[in-house]
């Protein structure tokens, strides 16, 4: 309790030295035991019968959480198992005149798709919201992007998309490119990552209306446009390598507890960072006042005393609560032939690959989990723990897996805007060669002609 309750303290330490907190608190836990029964053993072993005697009240609680967790995996891995998936290639058009925008309005849609409607559906068959997964990805430098989602939303899926892009070619893929890869530690190396937004979640990352992408659609000359930096990253990748992005995406309603709305945590902690801004404005202001009364008349003037960057926070968070959201999983993978060179630029170029959407006002998403946690040789004593998290990382990309069941993870919260600057489809000014694009324009046959 010590170690996770101290903000500035021991835990902050041991996070620093990537020491597990919950490992340190067991052995402490076992040493405190230790020491307690040579001082005092019939004191410990009273409270051990205390605490058994007391059982009728804790052990029925406990059996209850272990069974429904327990339910309520197995019920949505029947219901995930039984699901039949597509997943679906986008050949870009030649020309693209369209903003971002077209891509938030087809994201928006797909918000509206639900998937799960009453409690006892959720409790009983399993079900849960639709999960869509937006990837884009270079197999030995042929970039491409892909969309995972549900066979039964195929069409209606296809229908939105064209009705944005209406020049796009959508193919409904037979063999997914990730079986193309047959992945094993002994054929294959391996690097992964996830990634998470560094700040209060409604603090959204720079959009493409930041970069004015939403304007001079006439001139693509003129735009920049911060995803040319990630397709030139992919064209770069040789024979031999493969370097995949994903993000596994649901609608967002609330926070849950296994088939329980509990809370909204997007909403809540977006009250706190606008309440955390404002107290630093006013306690800034108010050290150059020494009168009670004054300090006071300050702190009612809160939203004037704020400076430039804290006024664009607060107005972008405000922003942000006006949109729909996705709970979303982000994921980085570099996978590399043994008898090919391991690239460690690759990396490199991972772990910073959200930079363009970062700013001194926005948020930023940083790497998390996967093997940008070993820093330290303790963390992975002879190469055990990196190649157990390389398989389950392969396994859980193939299988599209973030929310419920394969694994359950904590998922980033994201704005249809946001989801849009990071994945939407560049116009003309973008020349990467490897861009996969329809060769020329299609159309129907005109109407007049002869039988």
């Amino acid at each position: 309790m010590l170690l996770h309750d101290t903000a500035h303290g021991a835990n902050d330490w041991l996070d620093g030295w990537h020491i597990e907190t919950v490992l340190v608190a067991a052995a402490g836990m076992i040493v405190f035991i230790l020491v307690a029964l040579s001082a005092d053993t019939d004191a410990v072993l009273a409270g051990g019968t205390a605490f058994i005697a007391l059982s009728p009240l804790w052990l029925p609680v406990s059996l209850f959480v272990i069974f429904w967790k327990t339910w309520m995996h197995y019920i949505r891995y029947a219901f995930w198992f039984n699901t039949p998936m597509t997943l679906l290639h986008i050949e870009l058009p030649a020309e693209i005149t369209k903003s971002p925008l077209a891509m938030e309005l087809f994201l928006a849609g797909l918000w509206n798709y639900g998937g799960e409607t009453t409690f006892i559906q959720r409790i009983w068959k399993g079900q849960y919201r639709g999960i869509v997964t937006l990837e884009l990805v270079s197999n030995e430098g042929r970039i491409g992007f892909f969309i995972h989602v549900r066979k039964t939303w195929k069409e209606t899926l296809e229908a939105r998309l064209y009705g944005q892009f209406p020049e796009a070619k959508i193919t409904e893929v037979d063999k997914d490119y990730v079986d193309e890869v047959p992945y094993s530690p002994e054929t294959y190396d391996l690097w992964c990552t996830e990634y998470e937004k560094a700040d209060a979640e409604a603090l959204p990352i720079k959009t493409y209306l930041d970069y004015s992408l939403d304007k001079d659609t006439d001139t693509p000359e003129v735009t920049v446009d911060p995803l040319t930096n990630i397709f030139e990253f992919l064209s770069t990748i040789k024979p031999d390598e493969y370097l995949w992005i994903q993000i596994v995406m649901k609608a967002r309603k609330k926070d849950e507890w296994y088939g329980f709305y509990t809370g909204d945590h997007w909403k809540d902690d977006a009250k706190k960072k606008i309440k955390e801004i404002t107290e630093e404005a006013i306690k800034r202001s108010q050290a150059f006042i020494k009168s009670p009364e004054s300090q006071e008349r300050a702190a009612e003037r809160a939203g004037t005393l704020m400076n430039k960057g804290e006024r664009d926070k607060v107005e972008l968070i405000e922003h942000s609560l006006s949109k729909q959201v996705f709970d979303c999983g982000f994921r980085g993978m570099y996978i590399v032939k043994k008898t090919a060179k391991f690239d460690l630029t690759r990396i490199n170029n991972l772990v910073v690959l959200w930079n363009p959407f970062r700013s001194e006002t926005s948020n930023r998403l940083n790497v998390t989990r996967g093997k940008s946690i070993f820093d330290y040789p303790w963390q992975d004593w002879n190469g055990i723990r990196s190649t157990m998290i390389s398989k389950k990382m392969f396994f859980w990309y193939k299988h599209r897996a973030y929310f419920y069941i394969p694994y359950d993870q904590k998922p980033v919260c994201m704005t249809t805007e946001e989801l849009a600057s990071i994945w939407h489809f560049p116009d003309s000014s973008v020349k990467t060669p490897a861009l996969q694009r329809v060769p020329s324009r299609r159309a129907p046959a005109p109407s007049n002609l002869p039988v």
